[in-house]
């Protein structure tokens, strides 16, 4: 039943894909009708389908859509104080503008979830990039590859764990790994999407008044974009379940720092009092919070949609009986490493969220490192690495990270599928490669 289920959720997916492929239908339209015939077709009740997707939906929404608000709100301010035109005239002398963009990503990748850490960087990503598709792509390929591989990242610091893999060699492993699969991110972007930047219209967001000091505001979005990211950072550290960063009392204030309403309340105030904006009627439906929610809203609506197609497709227990099928295959030495990438990969596709599909490839793989001759340090800390790397392959309609690259260089969903999801995978591939001469070159 579960290949069946599978075959029905690709069909889902491809649905959306073709009906959303002219612009003619909206994707959160299609993406509804998608996840209604996916619960119908894999059996689901009309009370369990619609219990599960509500579900997901206020899961999505509660956990990323306040930090696309708190992303659209800079975004309004830093447009209206001039901040991103001062920043985009200021990036038109430069070679390239996908360097930097990579560069953030990689070491942003380490925040708690790099959903967040893009929606947080995607005011500075519209001033430098220009809303080109390949800077979008750039800062999401960066932050995918970073998040599988670099400690203290949730997904990397969960597989590591369970599979009491050695942090030290975790890190010198998944560091030259990590900047490998960036670099590959960052070719791919340029070689599949124009850089070209897309000029957006702001103007009409300003006046004389509102453009008093637009080098201060660029410099205030540029602090405070470093500062929420450095929050989400700081949240990851909170996932340590030990001393001196994430034990005892001080654990639950480090996770509180990067949770959406401190990110929505400290970013809009340290923007407002860096940057000293002041907008008549900035507070109210003609002004800067008006225009913020206009702007996120289809967005974190589609959000919530995918969220809900990803809960349904977890409540199936699809993902973990596919994922299952895959254990009696026992690959010979270097090459053991295929089977937990393998799995995670699996899980990962068919449930959108990268940390479950973290967790419960490692709780797969927690007896069968020994029997794979992965049970030596070095085997179990690359065992976590190749499930890190599997758990970012491949993102696609079920991850809010997808809509977010997509939504952010205005890519349709299949361009984004043909570009970003194929980019994941490559990415997971070269990530596997480069693990499996590792282990060669460690035995």
């Amino acid at each position: 039943m579960s290949l069946y289920q599978a075959a029905y959720f690709l069909v889902a997916i491809v649905f959306v894909l073709l009906v959303t492929a002219r612009g003619r239908v909206l994707p959160l339209l299609a993406l509804l009708v998608g996840a209604a015939g996916f619960g119908y077709a894999a059996g689901m009740s009309t009370s369990h389908f619609t219990k599960a997707f509500g579900l997901g939906f206020a899961q999505s929404v509660n956990g990323l859509g306040l930090t696309v608000l708190a992303a659209a709100f800079l975004a309004a301010i830093a447009d209206a104080a001039g901040a991103t035109a001062w920043l985009r005239e200021k990036a038109r002398g430069w070679r390239t503008r996908s360097v930097p963009l990579a560069a953030i990503g990689l070491v942003s990748g380490v925040a708690s979830t790099p959903a967040a850490a893009f929606a947080m960087l995607t005011p500075l990503l519209r001033a430098l990039g220009g809303g080109a598709p390949r800077s979008a792509l750039t800062l999401g390929l960066s932050l995918s590859g970073a998040h599988g591989l670099l400690i203290p990242a949730p997904v990397m610091l969960a597989s590591a764990t369970i599979l009491a893999a050695d942090w030290t060699l975790a890190l010198a492993y998944g560091l030259p790994v990590a900047v490998l699969v960036t670099l590959v991110g960052f070719g791919f972007a340029r070689a599949t999407a124009s850089g070209r930047p897309v000029e957006a219209n702001s103007s009409a967001a300003m006046d004389g008044n509102s453009l008093h000091a637009p080098r201060r505001a660029a410099l205030a979005l540029l602090l405070v974009s470093i500062g929420l990211v450095a929050l989400l950072v700081t949240q990851s550290l909170g996932d340590i379940a030990s001393e001196p960063l994430g034990g005892g009392s001080n654990r639950e204030f480090l996770l509180a720092l990067g949770r959406p309403p401190v990110l929505l309340i400290a970013g809009v105030a340290l923007m407002l009092l860096v940057s000293l904006h002041r907008e008549e009627g900035g507070f109210g439906e003609q002004g800067w919070v008006g225009r913020g929610l206009a702007s996120a809203a289809g967005l974190i609506l589609t959000l919530g949609v995918a969220g809900g197609l990803a809960k349904m497709a977890q409540e199936t227990g699809m993902p973990e009986m596919n994922a299952e099928r895959l254990l009696g295959c026992h690959p010979a030495g270097a090459l053991a490493l295929l089977l937990p990438f393998a799995v995670a990969a699996v899980m990962k596709t068919l449930q959108g969220s990268s940390l479950v599909a973290a967790i419960t490839a490692a709780g797969m793989m927690m007896e069968l490192v020994a029997p794979l001759g992965l049970g030596d340090p070095a085997g179990r800390t690359l065992t976590a690495l190749a499930i890190g790397a599997g758990a970012m392959t491949a993102s696609h309609l079920n991850d809010g990270l997808f809509w977010l690259v997509a939504h952010a260089g205005r890519l349709s969903p299949a361009a984004a599928v043909a570009r970003f999801s194929l980019g994941t995978a490559i990415q997971g591939g070269v990530a596997l490669l480069a693990l499996i001469l590792l282990r060669l070159v460690a035995s």
